[in-house]
């Protein structure tokens, strides 16, 4: 009997619980969003200005500070096409990371990168399976997956007040980077410079931006504008290239 009016009792209570009133719909602006940016950037040659192609772009900015990008790439001129994903804590330290990546040979994988702390894991799938990675890492660590737009946020940890060559250190997403038919991460030290303040004009509008210069495998001059530390041009004399914002929206 005890058993029975105990069931009786749950059942009772789950059902007042099914029966309340759910809260009204909310009909004004997402409170869980408090900044949408979205855009294009176009990659082109700096000698003609020839388009190579370009990505689309859509940032979320959340209460807390974090950060959620999303990044569409269509680069034509190398038949690639990448899909990509960011979400950053508010000093745009990375959090978690998914890109899936085709290139004139077919599909190459995707990958899902997460960073917990000193802990990076990596789990990779595609055309040769699954292969997972995981790493300790130092506090300056970017995940880069080649989204021209953000290349500002592998920058982060910045000193502002630096005179030298500082160092990032960058787990970097490429697409086969041994020629073994899949995508994976390959952990390495970057070097960059902050050459100061200029201004950049843009088909997207004039920037206060902060400029930089990355040396090593490649040698590029950046210019990153704004809060949320977007790119708005990027140079690369030695093999002819520009990536440069041509549109963007703020609401």
């Amino acid at each position: 009997m005890i058993k029975t009016v105990g069931i009786a009792l749950c059942v009772l209570g789950l059902s007042s619980a099914l029966a309340q009133t759910p809260p009204p719909e909310n009909t004004g602006p997402n409170t869980t969003i408090t900044r949408t940016v979205s855009g294009k950037m176009t990659f082109r040659t700096l000698s003609d200005g020839r388009i190579r192609g370009g990505e689309d772009f859509r940032l979320l900015v959340h209460p807390d500070g974090t950060r959620q990008i999303f990044i569409s790439k269509d680069f034509k001129a190398v038949n690639a096409q990448q899909t990509m994903i960011t979400r950053v804590d508010a000093r745009f330290r990375p959090l978690e990371t998914y890109a899936s990546y085709w290139t004139r040979e077919g599909f190459k994988g995707s990958i899902y990168v997460t960073v917990a702390g000193s802990e990076l894991r990596a789990v990779a799938q595609g055309p040769k399976g699954r292969a997972e990675d995981a790493r300790q890492v130092p506090d300056h660590i970017s995940v880069v997956h080649h989204g021209e737009i953000m290349n500002g946020w592998y920058l982060w940890s910045d000193d502002a007040n630096a005179t030298a060559e500082q160092s990032a250190f960058v787990y970097n997403i490429i697409p086969a980077p041994r020629g073994d038919g899949q995508v994976a991460g390959i952990y390495h030290e970057s070097k960059f410079s902050r050459l100061g303040p200029e201004k950049v004009t843009t088909p997207a509008g004039t920037f206060d931006a902060m400029k930089y210069r990355m040396t090593g495998v490649e040698n590029l001059d950046l210019w990153v504008a704004g809060e949320d530390r977007l790119l708005v041009r990027q140079t690369d004399v030695k093999n002819d290239r520009e990536y440069i914002l041509t549109e963007i929206n703020t609401k």
